[in-house]
This record gives C-alpha cells, structure tokens and sequence, in this order.
C-alpha cells in the first residue's frame, strides 16, 4: 500500500476569512477507510469540502495519489479520482435514475448495470425522475452518480441523514460492500455513531475545527472515552 495516497499537511482553510479547519493532518493508504466522527458544526463536512476544493486553503498541502491537489480545481480533483456524495445529494430532479448515472460517467470499471447491481431499488426505478425517489433511494443514487465516476477515492458526507432505520441497514450494506469488494479508499463522515464505528477500523474525531482523536474504532465503543471526545455515547 501507499501510505501518501491521501496525505493531508498541517490544513487550514474555511470560507473567505473565517477559518473552520486549524493543523489538520491525517494519511489514509491506498484501500483503506475512515470514519469521521464529532458534533454538529465541528468541520467535517468542511473537510471533505476541503479536499473536494469547496473552500479556501490557507495554508497547508493536500497530496492525492502521489500528487500535490491543493491549488487545482474541484473538476481536475474529480479527474483525478476523488468522488464526492455530499449531505444535500444533490442529485438532478429533473432527469431520469438513468440520466443521473450517465451524465457522471467517465471510463473504468463502474457501470450503469453494475450500479444496478448495487442498488437493486434503482434499477426497479431507472426511468423515475429523481424528484420522484424517496430519501433512501436519492441517497443510493447519489452514491451510484458519485461512483460512476470510476474514482479511486470516495467521500461520502452523512449517507444515513434522514432514513428510515430499515433503509439505513440496506444502505449500511451497500457500502459494507463497496469497502470490502470495490478496491475503494474511503472516507465516511457520519452522525450514526453506531455504523460509523462497524464501518471502519480506523476513527477520526473532530471537535471545533481540529482531530481530537484518530485511531482504533473500538476503543470509541466504550462510552466514557466516547463522552470525553464528543460527549455523545454510542
């Protein structure tokens, strides 16, 4: 493995003056994963926008696959191989399940029908408009655009917002399988303390704008070291 796939260097950045990210650093290897884990408003949303190119890096250095990123522009970071599922989907209401998925495609390995094979509810709704899709299955087409991309590097941003808990087990199975079976480096900003910790064997905690915590996932299943990072118990 490459140890420097993902290799983020003493970050600061936010938007225009007001800095939401100080000293930030952490590397992922090559087919690894993540969790990140902290309150709301503590900057993990704004770290993913940070390495997607979404706010203004005030010093420090983002190396992507053996590559300085930190000045380059978000559609040259998505050439590059990053896919990013952001917390608001941001899927295309207007267009088909299908069209969603095409207008995202680049060449490798990720197809329609392999998007299918992921998500079986899209395929049963591949001709649904996306404002005519319920939350789980704009969140599943979300991921399915991000994928589409054929990246080395995918970045979800909160994925179990809003579901049902039995489409919350369905999606949690989903991206069991990416992590396991895809050959993906993954990073997995999540609220749900519970599948944050089975996701991953590694955890990062945030709190105001820093990584308080970046280890093992199990210790963090002991609620008193939990409260003492987050003050939250599993």
């Amino acid at each position: 493995m490459d140890s420097n796939f993902l290799d983020l260097t003493n970050l600061a950045a936010g938007y225009g003056a007001t800095i939401v990210l100080e000293d930030i650093s952490f590397t992922l290897p090559k087919g690894e994963s993540v969790s990140i884990i902290g309150r709301n408003g503590v900057g993990k949303s704004s770290l993913l926008n940070t390495i997607m190119g979404h706010t203004d890096l005030h010093s420090g250095s983002i190396n992507f696959n053996a590559r300085d990123i930190s000045k380059e522009l978000i559609h040259r970071r998505a050439h590059a191989g990053i896919g990013y599922v952001p917390q608001e989907r941001e899927i295309f209401p207007s267009l088909t399940v299908e069209e969603n998925l095409l207008v995202a495609a680049s060449s490798g390995d990720w197809s329609v029908e392999k998007i299918y094979e992921l998500f079986p509810h899209l395929a049963a709704r591949r001709q649904n408009r996306g404002n005519q899709l319920s939350g789980g299955e704009q969140q599943m087409l979300a991921i399915g655009r991000a994928l589409m991309g054929n990246p080395s590097l995918l970045m979800m941003d909160e994925p179990s917002e809003g579901l049902a808990p039995v489409i919350v087990d369905a999606l949690e199975q989903s991206i069991a399988d990416l992590r396991d079976k895809a050959n993906l480096t993954i990073i997995l900003v999540e609220q749900n303390i519970r599948l944050a910790l089975s996701f991953s064997k590694r955890c990062i905690v945030m709190d105001r704008g820093q990584i308080v915590f970046d280890g093992d996932s199990t210790v963090l299943k002991d609620e008193k070291v939990l409260h003492a990072h987050m003050g939250l118990a599993a």
